[in-house]
């Protein structure tokens, strides 16, 4: 007899559970409108009582609004709605070669002080390698960049509490997914099956159980799904992909976890070549400072600089940047960097292209190799006309020898920049014109094409520098002499500059744009 007890519950239960609307005022596609109850929901419409009279009429769902019959049949899109994203407060800073750092950050004497779940002791970042307003503070940013997977799963938990809807835990579930958590992804489904959903998203939790279900079976390749993903995180990009042939090959993956590898192997490929863009600008200064440092026994030329800068340097930084990626091909790193404008076209890539900056003393960075405003160097300057008359400090014409006297050709005659279609320069990707990339560098750097006036009224320039006002100095060192005193760092800034006009790699559309100032 105890078990009947509950019996009066259960009945109301499943009274309140009926589908019906108290009082309500329909609108019918007419533009009429009716009041009373909405009785029981069919599959082509539904029973309506009349207030005024209590008799019963049956509608179709052509004869009302359209709203109604969706908030009737309950037919909302299971995934509409959905918060998927979990965030705390942090910092955000943008960095002259167009990467970005979030996190907790601070400003410090020197620069600014980044930390973050990759970065957890701290990462120093100089001021000068900031862009102006690239420091923004009081942020909301995704919180797997500040903690572990299963910190953020449980933190997207306190921030829903209290759940307690079958769409609720499909979206932690979600949530589980999208951070390679399966088996919790697998639980949240089980507990929104039980959570009584609507039928829509019932027969959506029943699909999604059986996706995961596949997923879960093939743990193995789960697994390394998850160590790709952490080998990526730690921009090991070529490591991860290779983990994931070795997962297609040796596990033969089917279905949904198929189709979650090549998806995983895409993204990471992706992220893979805008990492090496970004780090190949960022690289070039350091790989000219480590060969002059091998050199700091022996006195190294201004040629011998110049040489490395377009011969040797473009294999140094493939090198550099494949051996942190866990890369075995260096031609590979290369290619991913010429592909940089293919890649930029699609704008659902996002990719940042930036230019560097560089600045020189005003007896510095003149040589003609990398058009600097001073006169060819190595003889002071003629005085006096041959009638005796004082003539203006530094006006001299051109070299006739062709080279100064460092032994390094004029620009006219050995530095020359190779081009695509002279075979020995960078090779455009294939259906990308010239044109094509002056126009994805302009969108790509945020700006349009700048006005060039007319040549005629202007003063000479280079880039955006006025040069017109500029003091030629009453001796100009040679090339030999000027790089003799300067230091590692300038040598460095020179040879980078070599490298870019002269090196084949970049092109002439990146380096017209590269901002060179003299002081």
């Amino acid at each position: 007899m105890r078990h009947f007890k509950w019996l009066p519950l259960v009945l109301l239960g499943l009274l309140l559970s009926t589908s019906f609307v108290h009082a309500d005022q329909i609108r019918l596609a007419d533009g009429r409108f009716l009041q009373g109850d909405v009785v029981e929901v069919k599959e082509d419409g539904f029973v309506f009582k009349l207030t005024e009279s209590g008799g019963q009429v049956y509608l179709r769902w052509n004869q009302v609004d359209e709203g109604l019959k969706k908030r009737l049949t309950k037919a909302e899109d299971p995934d509409e709605g959905l918060d998927l994203q979990v965030m705390v407060d942090g910092a955000r800073l943008e960095l002259i070669d167009g990467s970005v750092l979030e996190g907790d950050i601070t400003q410090t004497a020197k620069g600014f002080l980044v930390k973050n779940y990759e970065y957890s002791k701290g990462k120093e970042i100089p001021e000068d390698e900031v862009i102006e307003g690239g420091y923004v503070t009081d942020i909301m940013i995704d919180a797997d960049v500040m903690m572990s997977e299963q910190d953020v799963l449980k933190l997207a938990e306190e921030q829903r509490d209290p759940i307690e809807t079958a769409k609720q835990y499909y979206e932690l579930a979600r949530i589980a997914d999208r951070l390679a958590l399966y088996q919790e992804a697998k639980d949240y489904i089980t507990l929104a099956l039980a959570s009584d959903p609507d039928n829509k998203l019932q027969a959506r939790l029943t699909e999604y159980d059986s996706q995961l279900d596949e997923l879960i079976r093939q743990a193995a390749v789960l697994k390394l799904l998850v160590e790709a993903r952490k080998a990526a995180k730690k921009k090991i990009f070529q490591g991860a992909l290779n983990i994931l042939d070795e997962a297609k090959e040796n596990y033969q993956p089917t279905g949904q976890v198929l189709k979650k590898v090549d998806d995983t192997y895409a993204e990471i490929d992706l992220d893979f070549s805008k990492f090496v863009i970004s780090e190949w600008y960022k690289a070039m200064k350091g790989v000219a400072r480590d060969w002059l440092k091998q050199k700091e026994n022996k006195d190294v030329t201004v040629t011998e600089g110049a040489n490395y800068a377009r011969r040797q340097m473009d294999v140094d930084i493939q090198n550099k940047i494949m051996e942190e990626v866990g890369g075995t091909d260096p031609k590979d790193i290369k290619e991913r960097f010429v592909n940089r404008f293919k890649l930029a076209e699609e704008p659902k890539n996002k990719l940042h292209l930036s230019m560097k900056k560089a600045s020189f003393g005003e007896d510095g960075f003149y040589q003609g190799i990398v058009g600097g405003h001073l006169p060819i160097a190595g003889q002071k300057p003629n005085t006096d006309d041959n009638n005796g008359n004082n003539k203006q400090p530094g006006r001299r014409g051109p070299n006739p020898g062709g080279k100064d006297r460092d032994g390094i050709d004029n620009p006219d005659d050995g530095f020359k920049f190779q081009d695509s279609k002279e075979g020995d320069g960078i090779k455009l990707p294939e259906g990308v014109s010239p044109d094509d990339i002056k126009d994805i560098l302009r969108r790509a750097l945020g700006k349009d094409e700048e006005d060039k006036g007319d040549s005629k009224n202007d003063a000479p320039k280079l880039g955006k520098q006025d040069l017109s006002e500029l003091k030629v100095p009453d001796y100009v060192p040679s090339l030999t002499e000027w790089w003799e005193k300067i230091s590692t760092t300038s040598k460095a800034k020179w040879m980078v500059a070599v490298y870019v006009k002269y090196g084949g790699t970049m092109t002439p559309f990146e380096y017209d744009k590269w901002d060179i100032k003299y002081k």
